[in-house]
């Protein structure tokens, strides 16, 4: 499970639940520090559970939100949207990516795991070194083979 911090329609952090119990609030010793005086020094509180996990309201001055909903407490669901202040906590369970945002796919921002981007990212590098090694060749050899390296890149 993962809670993506956003501010202002940019996400900003994203933040693995990996313990059994997650504090948000706007001091620095929470688990997920918010600096927004909107947000009350501990605001809420992510439990894990057996099947999911909760999430508390610690009795905050301006409230705690999911789904546009006020609540003192809330069983969290995938896709959840956490209001905090002039912040969104965006709950997901766990999965190599998650789709948010609108329904068009192509407006939706992909949040992709950890792994996944560490992954994408090694991919690109080598897709990056074989273009420049391409292209390297083609500028030593003359029109015609310059044109047969072409067809065969595309």
């Amino acid at each position: 499970m993962r809670l993506v911090l956003r501010f202002d329609g940019q996400d900003v952090q994203e933040f693995v639940l990996d313990k059994q119990e997650i504090s948000i609030g706007r001091t620095a010793k929470n688990d997920i520090a918010i600096d927004n005086l909107a947000v009350s020094g501990l605001h809420a509180t992510v439990h894990k559970t057996h099947d999911g996990a909760v999430l508390q309201d610690m009795n905050s001055t301006n409230g705690t939100f999911v789904n546009d909903n006020d609540i003192s407490r809330h069983n969290l669901q995938d896709g959840d949207i956490i209001g905090i202040g002039k912040h969104q906590l965006l709950f997901f369970t766990e999965s190599a990516f998650s789709v948010a945002g609108s329904d068009a796919q192509s407006e939706a921002t992909v949040m992709m795991s950890v792994d996944f981007q560490e992954q994408l990212q090694k991919e690109l590098t080598k897709s990056k070194t074989v273009t420049r090694t391409v292209k390297k060749h083609i500028k030593k050899k003359g029109f015609w083979a310059k044109v047969k390296e072409f067809l065969w890149l595309s």
